[in-house]
């Protein structure tokens, strides 16, 4: 089942999840990563450099993402949850969307407004930032307070799946990855 059921994501849904997940969570380790290795050694501008592969990641999963959902309704929560908890959902879910863009365009302007090129697994990126070593410095230190806003967004995001799955029993969970062993 590619296409999302009235019961349950389809696979599609599911692959750009997940796959985008996991890309955020490689970003969030490798940058936190790179404080455990001195400035200027390899094993530090290795971190670095895939933090900077698993953040574009995060950019090119999001489109086909953001197509797919437009055109592939989520399935219902059941029991259907109140409209302030639907609105914190949706407010939730738009704001992940909006870190998943402005953080890796932010990484891009700043590391090209620091005079540094870029590439996306050794494919060159254009450059659309002309060097600005002023500016370099704070559009990084917004790139990174978005950073840890992503951070605990999807920490708040999957507390509350598992805070619909354990304590509401309904289905937000279930919805994405099936039935839990044990779970009705």
């Amino acid at each position: 089942m590619l296409r999302n059921t009235s019961q349950r994501y389809g696979a599609i849904s599911r692959a750009l999840h997940w796959l985008g997940a996991l890309s955020v969570i490689a970003a969030l380790i490798f940058i936190e990563a790179k404080g455990l290795f001195p400035k200027g050694t390899p094993l530090r501008d290795g971190v670095k450099y895939a933090h900077v592969q698993a953040g574009l990641l995060v950019l090119l999963l999001l489109f086909p993402r953001l197509i797919w959902r437009a055109g592939n309704p989520s399935p219902a929560i059941t029991p259907q949850p109140g409209r302030l908890a639907a609105l914190a959902a949706t407010a939730g879910h738009w704001s992940l969307y909006a870190l998943m863009l402005a953080l890796p365009l932010l990484g891009i302007a700043f590391i090209q407004a620091a005079g540094k090129n870029i590439d996306f697994f050794g494919l060159p990126l254009p450059l659309l930032f002309t060097p600005m070593p002023d500016l370099a410095h704070d559009i990084k230190e917004a790139h990174e307070w978005l950073g840890n806003a992503l951070m605990w967004l999807a920490i708040l995001h999957a507390a509350a799946a598992l805070w619909h799955h354990f304590l509401l029993k309904d289905n937000t969970l279930t919805r994405l990855i099936g039935p839990l062993r044990g779970s009705k």
